[in-house]
């Protein structure tokens, strides 16, 4: 079974802004192929096939495997890097963020990589996971701007042709793909061409992805996208996420040194990542899963500015305000290091513009319409999404000297999860990752 891009249409639909000219290609009819290839009844334990597992939202994705009676095995393929074993590199994540798994003995790891030919496994383990899986997830994938799309179409685009691939060899498997609301930025033919942090090679590849799974799974292949938002820490981690890694946290940063922030209706996209694994598990191991989910948990400006002391304010006088007290000045050079001091405070004020473009306000309509179509997301116990996101904040040091001393939050189910430290921040000028996959 062979799932080919016909004639570069990934490329034709970005130019013309339109999901209806990819074009997919196949050796035989996927849903003849799917309909005589065996499979696990519905009261059976599924074998799972976790990529990415020793990822942020993947290492969510694993405890609620383990942790689910209706698993029966988790394969999770990690690559070695080093000389770190796949599960060093799984032991590592967990211990940064104080995590832990479920010992139930399902776990078997797997060192390779999706993108190598046969996972990168020695034949006999590769036909294993042929024969034995029935579920795949891919939380696996680049979570940086920096590239362009054609590095992350051979990064991400082609290779989830192979996993579908993969899923319609030996027996019946669904594929379960987490993309990104992030891409549904991108709702006119104009939007391809804006430049800034939200309009990248990254978005483009997620919103190649998100219609190409879409197109796919009509012509009978057994694939489903996740449009993920911003994983922010739940209570496995203690409230603790990569911090200022993401560019989530900057702009709450931002807003936070501002003292202002812009009043509208449209919701900001978050979920906690065990929120997140717990929708995303469900859907995959349920007898009918969702072509399409957004498992988002949104919060409001209105209960931002509430739990963060934070003025409301038009939208074009908050951009106006940021912009002008991070305008580049003569003052901000250090005359003992003149070139670098200049051409980090230029970055610095081109990375502000670029994390809150003009047309900020109307992408975030566009995802905030685009989440609002039916999922089901499974809260945790009764914990708003703003008290996980003022949770999360508290351990930020970076914000904690902005953010007013009575914003505590209860934290629902983690009595026993003892506070991690303070993330660390990033060097000024470091690449800040999506803050979604």
């Amino acid at each position: 079974m062979h799932i080919f891009l016909r004639h570069n249409s990934d490329r034709i639909a970005l130019s013309t802004g339109s999901p209806n000219r990819l074009s997919l290609g196949y050796s035989e009819d996927p849903r003849a192929v799917a309909s005589r290839l065996p499979r696990r009844g519905a009261d059976e334990p599924k074998n799972v096939l976790l990529l990415g597992a020793n990822g942020y939202v993947g290492m969510h994705m694993l405890r609620e495997l383990l942790g689910d009676a209706r698993v029966a095995t988790v394969y999770a393929l990690v690559r070695r890097k080093g000389d770190k074993s796949g599960e060093d590199r799984i032991a590592r994540q967990l211990r940064k963020y104080k995590m832990e798994l479920p010992d139930t003995g399902k776990l078997s790891v797997l060192e390779g990589s999706y993108l190598e030919p046969a996972m990168g496994l020695d034949p006999a383990a590769h036909d294993e996971l042929l024969a034995e899986v029935d579920v795949v997830i891919d939380a696996a994938g680049a979570t940086t701007h920096d590239y362009p799309y054609a590095r992350y179409r051979q990064e991400k685009v082609l290779p989830t042709l192979r996993l579908a691939e993969f899923c319609l060899q030996q027996r019946f498997k669904t594929l379960h793909v987490i993309g990104s609301v992030g891409s549904e930025v991108y709702q006119q033919r104009r939007d391809f061409y804006r430049n800034s942090f939200f309009y990248t090679g990254y978005s483009r590849m997620k919103w190649v992805v998100k219609h190409l799974s879409l197109r796919a799974n009509r012509d009978g292949v057994p694939i489903h996208i996740y449009q993920a938002p911003f994983a922010l820490g739940g209570a496995p981690t203690g409230f603790k996420d990569p911090g200022m890694e993401y560019s989530f946290w900057n702009m709450i940063s931002h807003m936070l040194q501002l003292g202002l922030i812009w009043d509208s209706e449209v919701t900001s996209p978050i979920v906690a990542g065990d929120v997140l694994a717990r929708s995303v598990v469900d859907n995959a191991l349920s007898d009918a899963p969702r072509a399409i989910s957004y498992p988002v948990t949104p919060a409001t400006t209105r209960e931002v500015a509430e739990r963060f002391d934070l003025k409301l304010v038009p939208w074009q006088e908050f951009r106006r305000e940021l912009l002008r007290q991070h305008r580049f000045r003569l003052g901000q050079i250090d005359w003992s290091k003149p070139i670098t001091s200049i051409r980090r405070g230029r970055q610095q004020s081109k990375f502000v513009r670029s994390l809150f473009p003009r047309s900020f306000h109307t992408l975030l309509s566009n995802i905030h319409h685009a989440a609002a179509n039916p999922t089901i997301v499974r809260l945790d116990t009764d914990l708003p999404s703003i008290d996980v996101l003022v949770n999360n904040a508290r351990r930020i040091r970076k914000l904690g000297k902005y953010l007013p001393e009575e914003t505590v939050a209860p934290v629902a189910g983690a009595a026993s999860v003892p506070a991690p430290p303070p993330a660390a921040e990033p060097a000024p000028g470091e690449p800040v990752a999506v803050g979604a996959v």
